[in-house]
């Protein structure tokens, strides 16, 4: 057994030192128990964070190994990481574990490599094999002040020696043991017959770590006589066996036995003879190590890399997948079709995730999937959420078209495949669509039991139906050719399905929760002929009862009609707002349109969520802005009943969860909430005049403005008039609603932003509900908090010697995507230094232009920047606004599907986390930019301000129009377009009332030099680049 170690840590300046936030680390050489320590002190000044004392190294792992280290310290209760880090800096693997309790003396800390995890990074998964750096961490728990020592770093090798010893209870003549071992000859082992149990051990010398067995059979794989049983045993003593995996009707031609943790020095497969009394012959076997079944995906995955490509779902040769959801506008946690084709059925109850239907084509004795037919994603009328894709192999084209129908309780999806013959002679093709135990989600996308492998534990087909785990239907609406299924140790249904045939069983139990099953059409399609094959699955976690019943059993369903009518039920929710642009920007409207579905898909009843899958959650955060922009294209109901529903989880003392799951709410600190939260009580009381909702929440937003005081009275002590805490004073304590301060709470400027806001609007709901007295302090409240706020990032950005508007105190970071929504939807911008502000975008649009202009090298960014748009929008700079929003609509994924993931990866392929899709907060963001474009409301001046982002490239190509258009105001009527010689006309109707301010007209034009007239008279409101109108409806002409 071999020893290596990788650090004797004898010179502390090998190690570099990092430390988060206000946290403080510093290393230097210490005593340990036998030589050299390395000693970490650190402190994290009351604060969270982490520390991390860094080593580059040039180290290659064997498969299986210990690592061991002695620890020594004294420390609050904190976190320790032990991190390695692949030799680009960008794959990570850990472990972790609470700080044990150190008393002073030496512990030794053992490691084994099963028990270090694929962290994050754009592998998405697997093993670490070459490392250039090892990282020890300890991340903030209780916090504190301490030190840590490390000592006796070693790398144990526990890899099983190669060939092992081997032994058998028989073998025919010229069949010996040892024929196994050889995975490139043609011999094999045989037993022979009727000798009892035959069996072959393997012995490694002494207890090694593995992880499964490859056994490569040499009879045939699917004949009826060869359905194999056999055991595998595990031993230290040669005594005493334990058995450690079970098969008894083991087909196919090669079995893949997955061992987790398993270890030993003796491994033993013992074999039953068939009918005949003859047992199975063995071709090879190949030991596999740890890796190979350290979850059901990483089993799968090496199942896959020995198959063809295209027999088993992308994400399992690690590459990305992208996906989008499919449900009617009223739904609950919808189904997914992905750009491959797959179908994930919507979970049943209690589970967040489901399993997949998989269509392939066999043609010409040659199987086709996703890898063959290279399909490609549409939307039904190009924004429509109603996806297919669609491919083309062998003279044939496969559409899979996915669509849902019904009312929430009695929910339908429909699974339609077309195929179509594009050859000029017949022919006979069969569409097999196999149900199988995967997530569309991928495993890096893993929370829970969402993504990678979704167990199938029962399979059954009867009375013309599928049954899945004895809890889903799926009754197929054109009549199959047959159905077969399979458990995991019979073999890959794969295999079988691409010789044309299906597994001869109608029901399978599969204790490995691995069944696979598949319904088999078989088509003679003429010359241009087309077939279609319908499936309805009526949606699990909807109600039961007699209708949902009669849905199973197959009644009143009809795939046409469901059509009709998920198609006209999407096109009258989408379609309250009409936008009528130039040909080069209908993607920005189709866009917008395609993003108004996705919130509304992903919701679960009243609740706004982000995600159909990762982010089936609701928080206070998205839903707010999902709030917003629904509301501002026409949809009346849906923010009203969400906020309604949110508020029965306020506690009596006022507080706001940030997030709401079927389990409940969740308390983490995100002091954004409560600003949120009234908003998105005050924002449908706006839009549609609902004096109702703001009366009945009314006491529930006073009760959310005392927690805001409350929270905000611990900052306004005299500890916070010292120097170094005069930053803080009079905001909201530390909070971790930023993901980027989750390892260190912060004094986050978001959080104070939104209170502003919410202060606005609980002030403004008091005046309309008649409450003089509370309108009055709550007016008073709102520009004392407004007065420290500013304050507060002056003094920040004096201190630390910044020039742009900082994300928090403590880090005094650039984050323009968090200070946008100070000028869009909080609007208060005009409180901030101009300067300032326009340095915070400049930054941003710098770092835009080095990754997408000039080729500097990066990994990810976040969509969410989408939100700048508006910002600049409103700073007056609307070419740069129209070069932000022609980056991010290239980086749409799939650009069909009009969709961003929370996080784009610059390898679309680069099998990274990406949050959700499609992400409807992200969506949001965008519906309010596009709307932006044409109309937003000014507080600074009680106006609105139309066509600030209607650039000239637009109006030289075509008119602009935009028809029913909700503002605080009402209804607008907007058309933009050229007129005679160099003039332009604007026409304005609508709205209910003009707003105090008027509405401002900023066009792309310099209108200093220009003559304009407002229905026939010389204008009298004008500056270089605003118009001010005062009644509608409005003619403007300017030449």
């Amino acid at each position: 057994m071999r020893t290596e170690i990788p650090e004797d840590f004898v010179d502390p300046s090998r190690w570099q030192a990092y430390a988060s936030g206000r946290a403080q680390l510093r290393l230097q050489c210490d005593t340990g128990p036998d030589a050299s320590a390395l000693r970490l002190d650190f402190d994290f000044h009351g604060g969270g964070g982490f520390v991390v004392a860094r080593r580059p190294v040039t180290l290659t792992l064997p498969p299986a190994y210990c690592l061991r280290l002695a620890l020594c310290g004294a420390m609050p209760p904190n976190r320790f990481e032990l991190k390695l880090v692949d030799p680009g800096g960008t794959n990570v693997w850990r472990y972790q574990q609470e700080m044990p309790v150190l008393d002073g003396d030496w512990h030794v800390l053992e490691i084994p490599s099963r028990l270090i995890d694929f962290a994050w990074g754009p592998a998405g998964g697997g093993v670490a094999r070459e490392i250039g750096a090892i990282e020890i961490a300890i991340v903030a728990g209780s916090g504190g002040r301490g030190h840590l020592c490390v000592a006796d770093l070693r790398m144990e090798d526990r890899t099983p020696p190669w060939p092992p010893e081997i032994e058998a209870s028989a073998a025919l003549p010229g069949h010996p043991p040892l024929a196994v071992l050889d995975t490139g000859s043609e011999s094999d082992w045989r037993a022979g017959s009727g000798c009892g149990e035959a069996w072959l051990t393997l012995d490694f010398g002494r207890e090694c770590e593995y992880g499964g067995l490859i056994l490569h059979w040499s009879d045939p794989a699917y004949a009826p006589a060869c359905a194999r049983a056999f055991r595998v045993q595990a031993s230290n003593d040669r005594e005493q066996w334990r058995l450690i995996y079970t098969a008894t009707r083991a087909g196919g031609a090669c079995s893949f036995v997955g061992l987790p943790n398993a270890s030993s020095r003796y491994l033993r497969l013992a074999l039953d003879p068939g009918p005949d009394g003859t047992y199975p012959a063995l071709g090879s076997i190949e030991l596999q190590p740890d890796a190979f079944s350290r979850s059901a995906d990483e089993l799968f995955h090496h199942v896959a890399a020995r198959a063809p490509r295209g027999r088993y779902p992308r994400w399992l040769y690690r590459e990305q997948t992208y996906w989008t959801a499919v449900d009617v506008p009223d739904g609950g946690i919808p189904a997914l079709l992905n750009e491959d084709g797959s179908i994930e059925v919507g979970p049943a109850a209690g589970r967040g995730a489901g399993w997949t239907l998989e269509p392939f084509l066999f043609i010409d004795d040659d199987l086709l999937g996703w890898a063959e037919l290279a399909p490609i994603p549409s939307l039904e009328q190009g924004e429509l959420p109603i996806p297919s894709v669609s491919g083309a192999g062998a003279g044939l084209v496969l559409a899979t078209i996915a669509y849902a129908a019904g009312a929430l309780g009695q929910r339908v999806l429909y699974a339609r495949y077309r195929l179509e013959n594009r050859r000029d002679t017949p022919v006979a093709a069969t569409l097999f669509v196999a149900v199988r135990p995967f997530q569309i989600s991928p495993p890096w996308q893993g929370y829970a039991d969402i993504g990678g492998v979704s167990p199938i534990h029962r399979l059954d087909y009867r009375d013309g139906r599928v049954r899945v785990n004895d809890a889903e239907v799926l009754i197929p609406l054109s009549a199959p050719s047959g159905f077969g299924t399979a458990t995991f140790d019979q073999g890959a249904i794969i295999d079988r399905l691409a010789l044309g045939r299906l597994p001869p069983d109608q029901t399978a139990d599969d204790p490995l929760g691995f069944a696979s099953g598949a319904l088999r059409f078989d088509r003679v399609l003429p010359p241009g002929g087309v077939e279609e094959v319908v499936i309805a699955i009526p949606f699990a976690r909807d109600c039961a009862g007699s209708d949902v019943e009669a849905l199973r059993l197959g009644r009143w369903l009809d795939a046409d009609a469901g059509f009709a009518e998920a198609v006209r039920d999407w096109s009258q929710r989408l379609g309250a707002v009409a936008f009528t642009l130039p040909p080069s920007a209908r993607i920005l409207a189709s866009t917008a349109k395609t993003a108004l579905a996705h919130i509304l898909v992903n919701r679960d009843g009243p609740a706004f969520q982000p995600g159909p899958r990762r982010y089936t959650r609701s928080w206070i955060r998205d839903g707010a802005v999902m709030s917003a922009a629904v509301l501002r294209m026409g949809c009346r109901t849906e923010s009203a009943d969400f906020i309604r529903w949110y508020a029965g989880f306020q506690t009596e003392a006022g507080e706001v969860p940030c997030c709401v799951d079927h389990t409940g709410p969740d308390w983490l600190p995100e002091h954004d909430s409560l600003g949120e939260f009234i908003f998105a009580v005050a924002e449908p009381v706006r839009f549609t005049g609902d004096r109702q909702l703001a009366a009945d929440l009314w006491p529930a937003v006073c009760r959310a403005v005392a927690y805001l005081e409350q929270l905000r009275a611990s900052r306004l002590t005299d500890a916070e008039r010292t120097p170094e805490r005069r930053a803080c004073f009079g905001l909201l304590p530390e909070s971790v609603s930023h993901e980027g301060y989750l390892a260190q709470p912060v004094h986050a400027y978001w959080d104070d932003l939104w209170a502003v806001r919410g202060l606005k609007d609980a002030a403004w709901l008091a005046e309309i509900l008649g409450e003089d007295a509370e309108h009055a302090r709550l007016t008073a409240l709102c520009e004392d908090f407004r007065s420290t706020l500013y304050a507060s990032i002056a003094l920040t950005m004096s201190e630390r010697g910044i020039d742009f508007i900082p994300g928090s105190v403590e880090w005094a970071d650039p984050d323009p995507t968090a200070i946008a929504v100070a000028l869009t939807l909080i609007d208060e911008g005009h409180h901030l230094p101009e300067a300032a502000l326009q340095r915070t975008f400049e930054a941003l649009l710098d770092r835009f232009r080095a990754m997408h202009d000039q080729g500097v090298d990066w990994t990810n960014y976040s969509p969410y920047e989408v939100r700048v748009v508006g910002a600049l929008v409103r700073l007056g700079r609307r070419r740069e606004a129209h070069e932000v929003l022609r980056v991010l609509l290239a980086d749409l994924r799939p650009p069909a599907w009009h969709q961003w993931p929370e996080i784009i990866w610059r390898d679309p392929r680069a099998p990274g986390h990406q949050g959700d899709l499609p992400h409807a907060w992200i969506s949001a963001e965008y519906v309010l930019v596009f709307r932006d474009l044409f109309a937003y409301e000014r507080e600074a001046d009680c106006s609105l301000v139309v066509c600030a982002g209607i650039p000239r490239e637009w109006l030289d190509e075509g008119p602009v129009s935009v028809t029913g258009l909700p503002t605080r105001d009402g209804h607008l009527d907007l058309h933009l377009g050229r007129g005679a010689g160099d003039a332009f006309e604007l026409s304005l109707s609508g709205l209910d009332r003009i707003p105090p301010g008027g509405i401002r007209f900023a066009p792309p034009l310099d209108l200093a030099s220009r003559s304009i007239c407002v229905n026939g008279e010389p204008a009298d409101e004008v500056t270089a680049t605003e118009l001010v109108i005062r009644a509608l409806p409005a003619r403007v002409v300017v030449t």
